[in-house]
């Protein structure tokens, strides 16, 4: 076996010449080359069995003459030679040598190779320093019981040590050496709390060469300081030469800084005489892992996530100037900092965190010059207290200088996403609309000034088109609402040039533009109280060389549904629709309402030129009003509330004026809540909506369903309308929760792709290329139905892997709204805070820049007002770095984390992707070099994760985070659709069911397809049921007479009993003693409990379902149970009925009080069971394989009789004729036989796998995987491997090569002579816990 991927920890990071970051995860060295492109350079095992717990750099070689000359002879470039570093890498007991290797020829950006044998000592390394001692390079190492030793790493020879009078145990230390080894000095972090100064050599005598006796108590150095305050261990140590400045971080949440003085240099006394704490810093929410100290700031970071950037130069006071916060739960493991480069007087750093979740992350921290020296200066002391003042401040008053009070802001853009250049708008309470400038505060300008009718109140929206002209120019379009229902529309250009709409006699409360498909043109959309949504199509034409004249074109308006608050909050009109243009808009009341303009499509490219009436068109004009505004100024409603009469004054029936207004053709009433829908938007034929119930919906608008496809996809949620046959329909694929607390969601924001950097959208003919390109994806269905026969029925098999007229997938989104007191901007996937203002709270008139609403390049500045000011929030600076991975937002992530906390089950779903031309996305090709592994894990954060796997080149890609469960996920378990999981298909498709605390069960349908355009899988996640225990009991009528379930009680384990019906039928192992049958129909989507058994009267800890076969063809279905007691308990269900998931025929239990056999198989609880079987003359043998909290492996064999079958004149009858003489009885079972290995690991076995027949593979949280082969005699060991996943929790292992049903009955046996073509041959086995660990297994036979 061998390691492939590896996700854990992040124990060591270290810069490396500002160019490169060195990380330590497990055994594993990994390079991260910074200068051209952010990736993993080069990897290397290092410790073997340690995790890596500090890097430290040494000087350049040069490369050997000799090297060049055959390179010279070769026809090789020798213009640079390659530049070598050692690299002295610890961790645990061992230390070794490793060679960076730069600067090379052919492309490859660094290499790593091991220079020097592992070397291991007889204790814990804690630090060590290069140091150099008549010409050769040595390596003073720091150890745990508070010894120093001289070791020379190329021989691995120690060369000299010693020891301390006080001899305690230290959780941290720092060796520093100035110039030799008799100028050292160590200071320790006792288990005291203390932190001790002593020197190795302060005396010759002192050095003792290293003999068989070891050290001699009566010569070891005393203790020379103390350094009392903390009250906890100390976990880090860092020393500032240049100041004498000691930083010491510790349990107690505390970072404290000492004033030492010289250290490590010669000199009678070890630094000062009476050292001091200069400062205390409290900031962490928990433990404090790693401390950095700079000039001008401290660093530090902890278990919090959090890394806290201090202040403590002049006029900072110790404050958190910055926080940086990017992992997931689990907190910061390790920190870097880099030396910098100055520019400007100012030094820009790099800050790199690695975190419990196996996440790195990449910041960039700029410090202002500290001077060195003090000055008395007072001019020059304040003067710095107001630049440390100024880097902590997060708000920027505009400083607003218009007459009245402002109420609504929007920024616009020159298309450059300059912040700088951007203006920004502001309507104030006397009706008029200033301008100003985002670089200049104060500096505001009277743009348009409205009359009496839009004092006290207006609504404001701006939308930039183009002007169609021979050099196209951008208009920026101003609509401006106010009480009775007036709407005036400007170019910003020309204000004085502005047309005048009508949106009925009351209020306008919203006024929404929405772009038209082509750039010269838009919607613009206004709503009243009535439930009427009036809609223009508004046009910027040429005027001069310069100028632009409006028009506005009416279209009939939208219906909204009855209820108290009937007003449009947001809308959309989908790019690529079928024939009459479909709209998506969500109101107040939180419906999502689907409307379809009827008739030929009049395009969205502006008004119909063919069909244009100038009586029709509102046109503006400069200085006067033309007849037609005039006209609509002075009309009034055409129709009542239910829109009965539509006609103008003069008997015309102007277009939009005299059509009906349009009905919904689909309503989802009240989805988002009664606070209403605050966005919605669209993005490669899917939508995302917003509202203020803390909820992202990702839906999609279904099509009209063909004459043969089935009626009824699903049952309707609550709330919901569902519509006849035969119209598009709003259907809701999954919910997106926010992150707790944050319940008013504002804007869903689209993230870029990394092909598009740029905050513009795509446009329609890139969009189309690159879906043409992408070959891959789930199953598509057209409007026009042109499918074949079998495409058809492929479709109606997956269910609800039917797609609109174009292939949805879904992106990655951000999510923008309001918690607490703060504007957040949360990304779901990586679960963190991208973006925090202290805003104060929910403010109903805001704008982020840049304001595109398509794509979000992931930075930006807010605008809101607050208590009559227009504030804003400066936007981070953009970095002006040679690897450019930072980019405008100042920091990056180098690698995703996974979990926060612990991984408790991993499900593997199949393989996807491949060599050659990529359109292979097989199960069955064990040969592919570029193929990916789709798994999906479920941890203790109460978050599922579908991950994308390629063992070629050990990269590891989130394709999908959901976060429904509210309790730590304990089991997985996934059916795999076969119409999507045949080999040569370009997508998978499967049911997942997870379950774990508070009795919870989530059931998802995933689609896994292949992006081959980025070569590289993506996930659609469509929720598909959920189901609680207290839940279901809420639902019975006589509840009162039974006793309510725990909520403490946890689903321990879950299993498919049968998946061959349209309903398939789950087993689980409860906590509370019971085994439970759920059926799940995706049709209703829904949970149905079948029947339930208390016979374990404990906790039941694993299930394991195997079917059996006898020669007529009867099929067996039974079920093995394992609980807290070591016994195993086996069941029949067989009856069809039950397993077909029908309600009206659930099994008795009182005519079944109990299993068909039970036996004896451990001495406490079984956590994991593995059965397989084999054919016998008059049954079959059934071997049942488990693993107990004992640490033993149980091997036992159960021998089953068929039972005579009934027969008619020898005509065998049918299940249906005799299914309860089908049931096995207990002289049927017998058990045959048991053997186990009790010291199989040194814990308790955790988890068990079928790796192919007759191949076990076991983990347990002693960290060893174990290969054993089943023989005669019992199980054999095969092999072992020291896993870096501590607290080993799940398992999951397969073959290289498998049938369909990816089972043991599929297995093909992989070819030996195949091996050397890549890593798909043998079988592969995954371990979850603390992190994440993909095995190979090279060769076995069964």
């Amino acid at each position: 076996m061998e390691t492939v991927v590896l996700i854990a920890p992040i124990t060591a990071l270290e810069f490396f010449l500002e160019d490169y970051l060195l990380k330590g995860e497990g055994p594993i060295l990994t390079v991260f080359s910074l200068r051209s492109r952010t990736r993993a350079s080069a990897s290397i095992a290092v410790l073997q069995q340690y995790r890596i717990h500090g890097v430290r750099p040494k000087y350049k070689h040069k490369q050997p003459q000799q090297n060049h000359e055959a390179e010279k002879e070769e026809g090789g470039s020798s213009a640079t030679e390659p530049d070598l570093y050692d690299l002295a890498v610890f961790g645990g007991k061992g230390v070794r040598l490793v060679r960076l290797i730069t600067q090379l020829h052919g492309g490859e950006p660094v290499r790593l190779e091991a220079h020097a044998p592992l070397i291991e000592l007889r204790d814990w390394i804690l630090d060590l320093c290069w140091l150099t001692q008549d010409g050769r390079a040595l390596l003073g190492v720091a150890l745990a019981h508070n010894s120093v030793l001289l070791l020379d790493p190329h021989e691995g020879i120690p060369l000299a040590r010693c020891g301390c009078l006080d001899g305690c145990l230290l959780y941290s230390a720092l060796l520093l050496v100035d110039q030799s080894w008799n100028d050292s000095v160590l200071v320790g972090g006792t288990v005291f709390n203390q932190l001790v100064l002593w020197r190795p050599n302060r005396r010759a005598e002192e050095v003792e060469v290293v003999g068989e006796e070891g050290d001699d108590p009566e010569r070891k150095a005393p203790v020379e300081r103390r350094l009392l305050g903390h009250g906890g261990v100390i976990f880090s140590i860092c020393y500032l030469r240049a100041k004498g400045w000691l930083a010491s971080a510790s349990d107690d949440r505390s970072v404290r800084v000492w004033g030492v003085g010289a250290l490590g240099g010669p000199g009678p006394t070890c630094g000062d005489p009476d050292p001091a704490c200069l400062m205390v810093l409290y900031g962490h929410q928990a433990r404090v892992f790693s401390v950095h100290l700079s000039p001008g700031k401290v660093y530090s970071a902890g278990e919090d996530g959090c890394c806290l950037v201090w202040d403590w130069s002049r006029g900072g006071g110790g404050k958190v100037a910055q926080t940086l916060k990017g992992h997931r739960a689990g907190g910061i493991r390790a920190l870097a900092v880099s030396e910098g480069r100055e520019e400007d007087g100012t030094r820009a750093r790099w800050v790199a965190t690695g975190g419990a979740d196996g996440g790195v992350r990449l910041w960039r921290v700029e410090e202002t010059k500290v001077e060195e020296e003090d000055d008395d200066d007072d001019d020059e002391e304040e003067e710095n207290e107001e630049v440390g003042m100024a880097a902590t401040a997060a708000l920027t008053d505009l400083k607003f200088s218009g007459r009245g009070t402002p109420k609504g802001v929007c920024v616009v853009e020159d298309g450059t996403a300059n912040w700088a250049r951007s203006k920004i708008l502001a309507c104030t309470d006397q009706g008029a609309v200033y301008q100003g400038c985002c670089a200049a505060a104060g500096q505001w300008d009277l743009l348009w000034q409205g009359d009496r009718a839009y004092q006290s109140y207006c609504a404001m929206e701006v939308l930039t088109v183009t002007v169609k002209s021979t050099t196209p120019r951008k208009a920026h379009l101003c609509a401006v609402g106010n009480l009775s229902g007036g709407i005036h529309v400007f170019d910003m250009s020309r204000p004085q040039c502005g047309l005048s709409l009508r949106g009925g006699d009351g209020k306008i409360h919203s006024l929404v533009w929405v772009e038209g498909h082509a750039p010269h043109a838009g919607y613009l959309l206004a709503s009243g109280s009535h439930g009427l949504v009036h809609r223009w199509c508004v046009e910027a034409r040429p005027d001069g060389d310069s100028g632009s004249v409006l028009i506005a074109e009416p279209r009939p308006p939208f219906a909204l549904p009855p209820c108290a608050k009937r007003w449009l909050t947001s809308a959309v009109r989908l790019r690529k629709s079928p024939p009459g243009a479909l709209w998506v808009c969500g109101d107040r009341r939180g419906s999502l309402l689907l409307f379809q303009e009827s008739g030929r499509p009049r395009g969205g490219a502006g008004v119909d030129e063919e069909r244009e009436d100038p009586d029709s068109l509102i046109t503006s004009s400069a200085g006067r009003q033309t007849n037609a505004d005039a006209e609509n100024e002075k009309e009034t409603n055409c129709c009542d509330e239910e829109g009965k009469e539509w006609s103008d004054g003069g008997g015309k029936k102007p277009a939009g004026k005299g059509d009906p207004p349009l009905q919904p053709l689909s309503c989802l009433f009240g989805v988002h809540g009664k606070q209403g829908v605050t966005s919605v938007c669209e993005h490669r034929d899917l939508l995302y909506s917003a509202g203020r119930d803390g909820c992202v919906r990702v839906f999609r608008v279904r099509p009209a369903r063909p004459q043969w496809v089935l009626p009824g996809d699903r049952r309707p949620s609550a709330g919901e309308i569902m519509e006849p046959d035969g119209g598009p329909q709003l259907e809701v694929l999954r919910v997106q929760r926010a992150c707790k607390g944050m319940e008013w969601l504002e804007r869903v924001l689209i993230l870029a792709p990394p092909e598009h950097s740029t905050a513009e959208p795509l446009g329609d003919e890139e969009e189309e290329k690159e879906e043409e390109e992408e070959g891959g994806g789930v199953e598509k269905e057209g409007w026009r139905c042109k499918q074949a026969a079998a495409t058809k029925a492929e479709q109606e098999s997956t269910g609800r892997g039917k797609k609109g007229w174009h292939d949805g997938r879904e992106c990655r989104f951000v999510v923008a709204g309001f918690q607490a007191v703060n504007f957040v901007v949360w990304d779901p996937v990586k679960q963190e805070r991208l973006l925090t203002v202290p805003c104060g709270g929910g403010h109903r008139s805001w704008i982020l820049w840049p304001p595109c609403k398509s794509l979000w390049p992931g930075y930006g500045a807010l605008v809101f007002i607050k208590h009559g000011a227009v504030v804003a929030t400066q936007p981070p600076r953009e970095a002006s770095t040679s690897a450019g991975v930072a980019g405008k937002a100042g920091a990056c992530g180098l690698r995703e984390g996974v979990h926060g906390k612990g991984i408790g089950c991993v499900c593997r779903l199949g393989r996807v992707g491949g060599t050659g031309d990529g359109s292979q996305t097989t199960q069955a090709m064990g040969s592919d070099e570029g193929h990916w592994e789709v798994l999906v894990t479920g941890g203790e954060d109460t978050s599922l994760t579908v991950l994308a796997v390629q063992p070629s080149s050990g990269t590891v890609q989130v394709l999908s985070v959901i976060t429904d469960h509210i309790s730590n996920i304990r089991t997985l378990v996934a059916v795999l659709d076969p119409a999507g999981a045949r080999p040569g298909k370009h997508s998978l498709s499967a049911l997942l069911v997870s379950a774990g605390g508070r009795a919870q069960m989530q059931c998802y349908r995933l689609l896994i397809g292949w992006d081959e355009k980025r070569r590289e899988p993506y996930c659609q996640v469509i929720q598909v049921a959920s189901h609680r225990l207290d839940e279901q009991w809420e639902k019975k009528r006589n509840r009162h007479k039974t006793v309510k379930a725990d909520p403490e009680t946890r689903y321990m384990s879950i299993a498919v009993v049968n998946s061959d019906t349209a309903t398939a039928v789950v087993a689980l192992a409860c906590s509370d003693g019971a085994i439970r049958l759920f059926s799940i129909s995706e049709v209703k989507g829904q949970f149905d409990l079948l029947w339930e058994s208390f016979y374990h009267q404990r906790c039941v800890l694993s299930v394991a379902p195997f079917c059996l076969a006898d020669a007529t063809g009867n099929r067996y279905r039974l079920l093995l149970s394992a609980a807290t007691d070591g016994r195993i308990a086996l069941w029949d269900f067989t009856p069809t009925s039950l397993l077909a998931g029908n309600l009206n025929s659930k099994l008795d239990t009182s005519a079944r009080p109990g299993p068909c056999l039970t036996f004896p198989a451990h001495q406490s609880g079984v956590n994991s069971l593995a059965v397989w079987q084999e054919r016998t003359d008059d049954g079959c043998l059934v071997t049942v394989a488990s693993g107990g909290d004992d640490g033993q492996l149980t091997l036992s064999v159960v021998q089953v009789r068929y039972p005579e079958v009934q027969t008619d004149g020898g005509r065998v009858l049918s299940q249906e004729h005799h299914h309860n003489q089908l049931l096995l009885s207990q002289a049927d079972l017998t058990l045959l036989s048991q053997s186990s290995v009790s010291l199989a690991h040194s814990a308790p076995v955790t988890a068990l796998s079928l790796l192919c027949p007759g191949v076990l593979v076991s983990t347990s949280p002693d960290q060893r995987v174990r290969l054993w082969r089943v023989c005669s005699t019992g199980l054999r060991p095969k092999g072992a491997l020291y896993s870096h996943v501590a607290d080993a929790a799940g398992l999951a292992a397969w073959g290289g090569e498998r049938g369909p049903g990816e089972g043991g009955e599929g297995w093909v046996k992989a070819d030996p002579g195949r091996e050397s073509r890549g890593l798909g041959l043998g079988g592969w086995v995954v371990v979850c816990g603390q992190g994440l660990q993909l095995l190979h297994v090279r060769t076995y036979s069964p």
